[in-house]
């Protein structure tokens, strides 16, 4: 079966429309989740022996960490920016051996390592103006 190209249009087109209206946090939340996506496409890949596959979303995985090393900003912190260039370019070199000795544990190693990275940053997500709107309002009220 082939997919529909009007359907991949349609996801594409969509992206595209989240990406234009998404806040600087909501981006560095879609490249975890982009990352995430992509390691689990090359893990199920390899598992089926479609290396072409596995290798296309490793090279898209590892273009996504590019994008992150390259989007630390150290001025609010030094430290913790030198320490994410470090897991990131670990993660890099990482999913790369993994990949070349089809090795599932280092699949999984990155992915864990970036979802701790991607839960933390979820967790200090601002306030949406809505719900900044509404608290204040029903403080108002209170």
């Amino acid at each position: 079966m082939y997919p529909n190209p009007y359907a991949q249009n349609y996801r594409q087109i969509d992206l595209a429309a989240e990406v234009e209206q998404a806040s600087p946090h909501r981006l560095v939340t879609m490249l975890f989740e982009g990352f995430l996506t992509h390691v689990a496409k090359a893990k199920i890949a390899m598992q089926a022996g479609q290396f072409d596959v596995k290798a296309r979303n490793v090279q898209f995985a590892m273009n996504i960490l590019v994008g992150l090393k390259g989007g630390l900003d150290d001025s609010a912190s030094p430290e913790l920016s030198h320490r994410l260039f470090e897991l990131y370019d670990y993660c890099e070199r990482r999913l790369l051996d993994a990949s070349a000795r089809q090795d599932i544990a280092g699949f999984d190693e990155v992915d864990g390592l970036i979802r701790q990275i991607k839960d933390a940053w979820e967790a200090i997500a601002p306030l949406a103006p809505e719900a900044t709107s509404a608290s204040r309002l029903q403080s108002a009220v209170a």
